[in-house]
């Protein structure tokens, strides 16, 4: 483990990244993103194993990650910004068994600064995948006596936390299940995976961590939600994908309930949501502020979830250029509807010969459109032409350097290849897929080049283009019937 050695180190210092072991795939994007808008100098380090003593880079099966920072106000700067991190400890030794570990921590002394007599201590010992008994504790924390802190132990608010972190494999087959019961083996355990001694960072400024933004978020203690709200954990990676931050703004062009818009504006941007239905942004309550408006009331957001409009996004409102020729948005954030539970809809009629331009004059005198019941007629927006589209209403709308954030649902199966979208304005940044079993949704995450010339909006389809009504299933390649269409009967 020379790599690991702080005389090799070019530069900062080793710290153990304790991850959540939910949504894994969305780790490693989510831990650079952090990095990238908070200015961080950063390198993942491979992570050793028994199985694998040099280590693996970027292993997301295990709770675990090495990670070189600057220092420590650096790892408290992730703690706060990166929502997949449960805690960050300095790495002062590693190894496989304790006698080595013991050896290589003798050998660094990463712990001297902290034995002098002004500094309150406290050990921490974990095991992960396994239950570590109290005598084991204890005998743990005896055996490093050596170490010899001056100051008094005080079990809360000490000025330092130390401790082992006992990774285990999670139990697979017979064997470990058995050996399950047997913690007091310690090193000599067979699921044990790797030791790691260090010293916790902690935080004192009062600041949330971002992990604590998930539970803040979570549906079930929000106002207002509809049968599509997104999970507050990954409304979370998605502002966090977005650099959302105070300065910004952002837009989410299908805001539905808007839970977007509360996570990107609880990191500090401002937000603005649009979306077809009114319905959705307004919720049945017409006599008091809308259902986006309560629940924005309720995070203490309503300063920064500017506003939101009904109109439909291939109908949209906005001109450009803006501000010259930068750009109005820092970062669009969406969860595109795609029909598993909520099909898309733009304006216009499914029989084209029905489409008009004139308003409808009502027998009063009065266009139709102007009544406050009105609702417009909508027809099927199939995925392709919907991703185009979001894609060129991006290429229009962000700066330079923004980022457009959205949903692509995929199959899952083996023998089916998933298509990432490709536009000239934007870099593809990361691509992470939340499986649900025969299908799954990934989560793309795109750059508009800083070169990318001033785009204009898309302009509306040529209505003459589909002379008649288009059905859904005449589009075999169209998610929802790929996913829903029965396979054809083999003849026997």
């Amino acid at each position: 483990m020379t790599a690991l050695r702080e005389k090799d180190a070019p530069w900062g210092r080793v710290y153990v990244l304790h991850c959540a072991h939910s949504h894994t795939d969305f780790r490693i994007p989510e831990i650079v993103a952090s990095a990238e808008y908070l200015g961080l100098r950063h390198e993942l380090l491979p992570t050793p194993s028994r199985e694998c003593p040099d280590g693996l880079l970027g292993d997301v099966s295990r709770p675990f990650m090495l990670c070189r920072l600057e220092d420590d106000e650096a790892a408290r700067q992730m703690l706060r910004r990166c929502s997949c991190l449960r805690g960050i400890w300095e790495l002062w030794a590693c190894a496989d068994t304790y006698v080595d570990l013991h050896a290589r921590n003798q050998a660094r002394r990463a712990y001297e600064p902290w034995l002098a007599p002004q500094y309150t201590w406290k050990a921490l010992m974990q095991g992960f995948n396994v239950a570590m008994g109290s005598k084991r504790r204890i005998a743990l924390i005896e055996s490093f006596s050596y170490m010899d802190f001056k100051g008094p132990t005080q079990m809360r608010g000490s000025d330092v936390t130390w401790g082992v972190l006992e990774e285990y494999r999670r139990p697979t087959d017979p064997q470990d299940v058995e050996a399950r019961g047997h913690a007091e083996l310690g090193d000599r355990d067979p699921r044990l995976v790797q030791l790691f001694l260090g010293r916790k960072i902690k935080d004192r400024t009062g600041a949330m961590p971002a992990r604590d933004l998930i539970d803040a978020l979570d549906l079930k203690k929000r106002t207002y939600i509809g049968n599509t709200s997104m999970e507050s954990e990954m409304s979370v990676i998605m502002a966090t994908m977005a650099l959302a931050g105070p300065g910004q703004f952002i837009y989410d062009p299908f805001a539905g309930t808007g839970s977007m818009l509360y996570a990107c504006s609880m990191l500090g941007a401002f937000t603005f949501g649009s979306d077809i239905d009114g319905r959705m942004l307004r919720g049945k309550d017409r006599q008091g502020p809308s259902g986006i408006t309560r629940s924005a009331q309720q995070y203490g957001l309503r300063g920064r979830v500017v506003d939101t409009a009904v109109f439909d996004m291939t109908q949209s409102p906005w001109r450009v250029p803006f501000r010259g020729e930068v750009g109005l948005f820092d970062a669009i954030v969406t969860d595109p509807p795609y029909g598993v539970r909520a099909g898309a809809k733009r304006q216009g009629r499914r029989n084209i010969e029905h489409q008009r331009d004139e308003p409808f004059i009502m027998a009063d005198g009065r266009a139709a459109h102007t009544l406050p019941d009105y609702i417009p007629p909508t027809k099927p927006y199939h995925l392709s032409e919907l991703i185009a589209d979001l894609l060129a209403y991006a290429s229009a709308l962000l700066r330079p350097g923004g980022r457009l954030v959205f949903w692509l649902p995929t199959m899952t199966e083996d023998d089916v290849e998933t298509t990432i979208p490709e536009h000239k304005h934007f870099v593809l940044v990361a691509h992470s897929l939340q499986d649900f079993g025969r299908w799954g949704r990934r989560l793309i995450t795109m750059q508009k080049k800083d070169d990318a010339a001033q785009s204009t909006m898309p302009s509306s389809y040529d209505r003459m283009a589909v002379p008649r009504r288009m059905l859904a299933n005449e589009k075999p390649d169209e998610f929802r019937n790929r996913l829903f269409t029965p396979p054809p009967a083999t003849s026997s």
